[in-house]
C-alpha cells in the first residue's frame, strides 16, 4: 500500500515522465486494493445505516439540552444539569451509557429515550425560556417519528414517504431557527436530503441496514451445510436461489418446521396469583439490583455527563464568542 501511494504521488507530479503519468496509467494500475470486492454497488444505493443516525442525533439532542442551560445561565449550572440529566436517564428512563459502545447509549436505549422524551424535556423546565422549552420538546417529537420510520424493517407506503420528508424538513428547520448555533452536521443533512429519497426509491431503510445484513449472514452460517460449494460466493448464490424457489425471501420458507404436540389445557398458566411469570405481577424497577452494578452505572453516567458538558461548553463558547455574545 505504501509503495503504491508513493508511485501514485510520483505519477501525479508535474515533472512525471511520459508513460508514467496518471493520465497514461491503466485502470488496473490505479487500483490500490489487492482483493477486489465481491460485487459493486451503485452509489445511489449507498446510505448510512439508520442505527448510526439514531445514535448520533439522539446524542446531539441530549447535548443540546446542556448547551441550552449553559447559554441561558452559567457554565457551572450546565455542569450540574449534565449530571442531573444522567441520573434522570438512569432512574426515570432506565437507560445507561455502554462503555463497550464508546460510552454512549446503544440503539435500543436511544429508542427508549425518544419514547420517553417528555421526561427529558421536563429536566429543562425553569432553567431555560419557555420558547426554548417548547422548541426542544417539538424537536424530540419530530425525531421520534423519524426514528421509528427509518428503523422499521418493512416496506412503507407513498404517503409515509411524504410524511417522513415533511417531518425531516420541519426537524432541520426548527433546529436552525430555534437554536441558530447548531450546525447542520452530516447526519441531519442525510435525514433531510438522502433518507427520504432512499426510502422513496427502495421502500425501506432498515431493510438495508446493518441488523438485516447481519441477520442474513447469521442465517447463512446456520445453513452452511445445505448450501456448501467451492466458494463463499457460490454458497450465497445457492441460498438466494433457494429463497427464489420458495417464492419469498424469508427464513420461514427455508427452515423445516418440527412437529410439536400441543400442550394440555392450562399447562402454561401461572400456578399462583402472585407468580412473577404473569405480566400483571411484574413491577418495573422492583427487581433487586446488585450494589456494585448500581454504583458502576452511576459512575458511567457521570463519565458520560462530564464528556457531554465539556463538548457543550466548548461549543457554546466557540459559537457565542465568534458572534460577540456573552455566555450566561
Amino acid at each position: 500500500m505504501a509503495a503504491h501511494l508513493v508511485r501514485m504521488m510520483a505519477a501525479g507530479a508535474p515533472a512525471a515522465e511520459p508513460g508514467q503519468r496518471i493520465a497514461d496509467l491503466s485502470q488496473v494500475d490505479h487500483l490500490s486494493i489487492v482483493r477486489p470486492p465481491l460485487f459493486t454497488i451503485d452509489p445511489r444505493q449507498i446510505a448510512p445505516l439508520p442505527l448510526h443516525l439514531l445514535l448520533g442525533i439522539t446524542l446531539r439532542l441530549l447535548q443540546l439540552a446542556v448547551e441550552l442551560v449553559i447559554s441561558c445561565r452559567r457554565g457551572t449550572d450546565g455542569k450540574v444539569f449534565a449530571y442531573s440529566l444522567a441520573e434522570t436517564l438512569r432512574c426515570a428512563v432506565r437507560v445507561s451509557p455502554a462503555p463497550y459502545h464508546g460510552g454512549v447509549f446503544i440503539g435500543r436505549d436511544c429508542r427508549t429515550i425518544a419514547a420517553a422524551s417528555d421526561v427529558v424535556c421536563r429536566t429543562i423546565l425553569g432553567l431555560v425560556p419557555e420558547r426554548h422549552h417548547q422548541a426542544y420538546n417539538r424537536l424530540w417529537i419530530l425525531w421520534g417519528r423519524l426514528g421509528r420510520k427509518m428503523s422499521r424493517a418493512a416496506l412503507v407506503e407513498a404517503n409515509e414517504v411524504r410524511q417522513l420528508r415533511a417531518n425531516a424538513r420541519d426537524f432541520v428547520q426548527l433546529m436552525k431557527r430555534g437554536f441558530p448555533w447548531v450546525s447542520v452536521s452530516p447526519k441531519p443533512h442525510i435525514v433531510l436530503h438522502h433518507a427520504p429519497d432512499f426510502l422513496e426509491r427502495f421502500g425501506s431503510i432498515a431493510l438495508y441496514g446493518e441488523q438485516a445484513v447481519e441477520s442474513r449472514h447469521g442465517f447463512l452460517n446456520q445453513n452452511t451445510a445445505k448450501y456448501t460449494v467451492e466458494t463463499e460466493v457460490g454458497s450465497c448464490a445457492n441460498l438466494v436461489r433457494a429463497m427464489a424457489v420458495a417464492r419469498e425471501a424469508s427464513d420461514a420458507n427455508l427452515v423445516r418446521p418440527t412437529a410439536r404436540k400441543p400442550a394440555r389445557e392450562g399447562a402454561r398458566r401461572a400456578r399462583k396469583s402472585g407468580d412473577k411469570r404473569k405480566r400483571e405481577n411484574k413491577t418495573r424497577g422492583s427487581e433487586p439490583q446488585c450494589v456494585a452494578t448500581v454504583e458502576q452505572a452511576i459512575k458511567e453516567g457521570r463519565q458520560w455527563a462530564k464528556a457531554v458538558f465539556k463538548e457543550g461548553d466548548r461549543t457554546v463558547k466557540k459559537i457565542f464568542s465568534a458572534c460577540g455574545v456573552a455566555v450566561g
